[in-house]
């Protein structure tokens, strides 16, 4: 053990820890609340003046977001997604960037559908609860599972 313990450069070791692993906790969050469809949880993932941007376009404001979730996810349908890949990048004292690779499957209703893309968040820390401040969904494949994933997709 050495003489002398810097506690300043140690303070600062535990906030960028704690600070990613509270960023990668709310990745968890958001895709637990879109394959258990709460609406409750998915509120707060998102912070207040937080944005979602998708192939369709960039919404802003937390209401706005589960109001775009709401017709989404209201299919009967079994879903679940799997983040992988995670790489967490801390960028200021109570923020971080996470970017995910996910793969994600739905069925019923007659469907069978498989599909994968990036998610990229940019995450505030507040009293050690990460909210997700920006939110970009990229997919690379949306494909019914049936029929494979080779060819044209969505």
């Amino acid at each position: 053990m050495p003489e002398s313990v810097d506690i300043a450069a140690l303070t600062a070791r535990l906030e960028r820890l704690e600070t990613a692993e509270a960023a990668r906790e709310v990745t968890w969050r958001y895709a637990t609340a879109v394959d258990t469809v709460d609406f409750e949880l998915l509120a707060g993932v998102f912070a207040e003046h937080g944005s979602l941007t998708t192939r369709r376009g960039t919404i802003r404001g937390r209401d706005s977001i589960v109001a775009y979730y709401r017709p989404a996810l209201a299919d009967p349908v079994g879903r679940k997604h799997f983040l992988a890949n995670q790489k967490v990048t801390w960028t200021a004292p109570g923020r971080a960037t996470v970017e995910s690779y996910f793969l994600f499957t739905y069925a019923g209703n007659g469907s069978s559908t498989i599909g994968w893309g990036n998610y990229v968040d940019t995450v505030e820390v507040v009293d050690g609860v990460g909210s997700i401040v920006d939110k970009t969904i990229s997919i690379d494949v949306h494909a019914d599972s049936r029929a494979g994933w080779g060819g044209e997709t969505e």
